[in-house]
Protein backbone atom coordinates (compact mmCIF):
# COMPACT_ATOMS: atom_id res chain seq x y z
CA UNK A 1 0.00 0.00 0.00
CA UNK A 2 1.47 3.29 -1.04
CA UNK A 3 1.59 6.46 1.01
CA UNK A 4 -0.85 8.19 -1.36
CA UNK A 5 -3.52 5.49 -1.00
CA UNK A 6 -3.00 5.44 2.78
CA UNK A 7 -3.48 9.20 2.94
CA UNK A 8 -6.54 8.97 0.67
CA UNK A 9 -8.19 6.31 2.79
CA UNK A 10 -7.62 8.16 6.06
CA UNK A 11 -8.31 11.67 4.79
CA UNK A 12 -12.09 11.23 4.62
CA UNK A 13 -14.13 9.76 7.44
CA UNK A 14 -15.85 6.44 6.82
CA UNK A 15 -19.29 8.02 6.45
CA UNK A 16 -18.02 10.34 3.72
CA UNK A 17 -16.39 7.49 1.81
CA UNK A 18 -19.55 5.35 2.01
CA UNK A 19 -21.74 8.25 0.88
CA UNK A 20 -19.39 9.01 -2.02
CA UNK A 21 -19.49 5.35 -3.07
CA UNK A 22 -23.30 5.24 -2.90
CA UNK A 23 -23.66 8.49 -4.84
CA UNK A 24 -21.22 7.62 -7.63
CA UNK A 25 -21.86 3.87 -8.03
CA UNK A 26 -23.36 2.71 -11.33
CA UNK A 27 -24.46 -0.83 -12.10
CA UNK A 28 -22.98 -2.69 -15.04
CA UNK A 29 -24.17 -6.03 -16.29
CA UNK A 30 -21.19 -7.76 -14.76
CA UNK A 31 -21.55 -6.26 -11.30
CA UNK A 32 -25.32 -6.83 -11.32
CA UNK A 33 -24.98 -10.50 -12.26
CA UNK A 34 -22.19 -11.14 -9.73
CA UNK A 35 -24.11 -9.32 -7.01
CA UNK A 36 -27.26 -11.31 -7.82
CA UNK A 37 -25.37 -14.60 -7.59
CA UNK A 38 -23.90 -13.51 -4.26
CA UNK A 39 -27.33 -12.60 -2.91
CA UNK A 40 -28.74 -15.90 -4.20
CA UNK A 41 -25.98 -17.85 -2.48
CA UNK A 42 -26.54 -15.95 0.77
CA UNK A 43 -30.29 -16.59 0.56
CA UNK A 44 -29.86 -20.31 -0.07
CA UNK A 45 -27.54 -20.60 2.91
CA UNK A 46 -29.68 -18.39 5.15
CA UNK A 47 -33.08 -19.76 4.16
CA UNK A 48 -32.34 -23.45 3.57
CA UNK A 49 -29.08 -24.61 5.13
CA UNK A 50 -29.09 -22.85 8.51
CA UNK A 51 -32.72 -23.69 9.50
CA UNK A 52 -32.24 -27.29 8.38
CA UNK A 53 -29.09 -27.56 10.46
CA UNK A 54 -30.92 -25.99 13.45
CA UNK A 55 -33.72 -28.59 13.29
CA UNK A 56 -31.15 -31.41 13.01
CA UNK A 57 -29.14 -29.99 15.94
CA UNK A 58 -32.22 -29.48 18.12
CA UNK A 59 -33.39 -33.04 17.51
CA UNK A 60 -30.07 -34.85 17.90
CA UNK A 61 -28.03 -32.85 20.43
CA UNK A 62 -30.68 -31.02 22.43
CA UNK A 63 -33.19 -33.90 22.22
CA UNK A 64 -36.13 -31.57 21.72
CA UNK A 65 -38.16 -34.30 20.03
CA UNK A 66 -38.00 -36.78 22.93
CA UNK A 67 -41.19 -37.23 24.93
CA UNK A 68 -41.04 -36.14 28.54
CA UNK A 69 -43.78 -37.52 30.73
CA UNK A 70 -45.51 -35.57 33.44
CA UNK A 71 -47.81 -37.36 35.83
CA UNK A 72 -50.75 -35.36 36.96
CA UNK A 73 -53.28 -36.94 39.25
CA UNK A 74 -54.57 -39.66 36.89
CA UNK A 75 -53.20 -38.47 33.54
CA UNK A 76 -49.80 -38.96 31.98
CA UNK A 77 -48.98 -35.90 29.92
CA UNK A 78 -46.18 -35.58 27.39
CA UNK A 79 -46.88 -32.06 26.15
CA UNK A 80 -43.31 -30.90 26.71
CA UNK A 81 -42.17 -32.67 23.53
CA UNK A 82 -44.97 -30.92 21.64
CA UNK A 83 -44.02 -27.49 23.01
CA UNK A 84 -40.33 -28.05 22.39
CA UNK A 85 -41.12 -29.07 18.81
CA UNK A 86 -43.20 -25.93 18.32
CA UNK A 87 -40.43 -23.74 19.75
CA UNK A 88 -37.86 -25.51 17.53
CA UNK A 89 -40.01 -24.86 14.44
CA UNK A 90 -40.65 -21.22 15.42
CA UNK A 91 -36.89 -20.62 15.74
CA UNK A 92 -36.35 -22.26 12.34
CA UNK A 93 -39.01 -20.04 10.74
CA UNK A 94 -37.49 -16.94 12.32
CA UNK A 95 -34.06 -17.88 11.04
CA UNK A 96 -35.38 -18.60 7.55
CA UNK A 97 -37.39 -15.38 7.17
CA UNK A 98 -34.69 -13.14 8.65
CA UNK A 99 -32.42 -12.98 5.57
CA UNK A 100 -35.33 -12.25 3.21
CA UNK A 101 -36.63 -9.39 5.36
CA UNK A 102 -33.09 -8.06 5.85
CA UNK A 103 -32.43 -7.93 2.10
CA UNK A 104 -35.75 -6.21 1.37
CA UNK A 105 -35.34 -3.60 4.10
CA UNK A 106 -31.66 -3.04 3.32
CA UNK A 107 -32.35 -2.52 -0.38
CA UNK A 108 -35.07 0.00 0.40
CA UNK A 109 -32.87 1.92 2.86
CA UNK A 110 -29.93 2.02 0.43
CA UNK A 111 -32.14 3.13 -2.45
CA UNK A 112 -33.64 6.00 -0.43
CA UNK A 113 -30.20 7.03 0.87
CA UNK A 114 -28.76 7.03 -2.66
CA UNK A 115 -31.68 9.12 -3.92
CA UNK A 116 -31.06 11.70 -1.18
CA UNK A 117 -27.33 11.81 -1.89
CA UNK A 118 -27.97 12.50 -5.56
CA UNK A 119 -30.38 15.30 -4.72
CA UNK A 120 -33.41 13.62 -6.22
CA UNK A 121 -36.89 13.90 -4.79
CA UNK A 122 -39.68 11.33 -5.00
CA UNK A 123 -39.25 9.10 -8.02
CA UNK A 124 -42.98 9.04 -8.80
CA UNK A 125 -44.92 12.22 -8.17
CA UNK A 126 -48.55 11.65 -7.33
CA UNK A 127 -51.30 12.43 -9.80
CA UNK A 128 -51.43 13.49 -13.40
CA UNK A 129 -50.28 11.92 -16.61
CA UNK A 130 -46.71 11.73 -17.76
Amino acid sequence: MSVESANLSTSKPLKGRVEAFLRDFEWTWTTAVLFSFGILLALVIGVCVIPSFWIYYANTNLLWNQPRHFHLIFVTWDATAVWMGLIRDAIAMGVSTGPIITILVGASVLQNKRRKLRGQTDSRPAGGYR
